[in-house]
């Protein structure tokens, strides 16, 4: 199956979703900070990027879309149309995140490749449509 959103709808959805996502982060953050007042760097970041994990995986799994992908109209399936996992969430955002690391340089595979999915929905086995 081919995925119908184009790379800039992704990019799109990217921006409204980071902004999530720090958002998510922050009040992680201070609730920790809150509870664990002496708390080291290494222990704000395992209490952050858990809680950035789920916002996203909860959101793929439960409804299909981010905030972001909401917005730019468009949501994440399985192949055979069903919701996709927790464990193809797991992976979808792993390789995202990886792939967002390195200059975003797994969402351009989109750009080179017959059914247009990126390199986290070619391992995650997902693919991205349009509501």
């Amino acid at each position: 199956m081919t995925s119908n959103v184009s790379l800039v709808r992704r990019l799109g959805a990217v921006v409204y979703d980071i902004f999530i996502a720090f958002s998510v982060a922050f009040f992680a953050g201070l609730a920790a900070n809150a509870l664990f007042e002496n708390m080291g760097d290494a222990f704000f970041y395992l209490i952050t990027l858990p809680s950035v994990y789920l916002y996203f995986i909860v959101s793929w799994v439960k409804g299909r879309q981010t905030i972001g992908m909401k917005a730019w109209k468009f949501q994440v399936i399985q192949h055979n149309q069903k919701n996709i996992t927790y464990q193809q969430a797991f992976i979808r955002a792993s390789f995202g995140f990886i792939s967002f690391i390195f200059f975003g340089l797994g969402f351009l595979t989109q750009l080179f490749n017959k059914d247009k999915l990126s390199w986290h929905d070619k391992l995650s086995n997902t693919l991205l449509v349009k509501n």
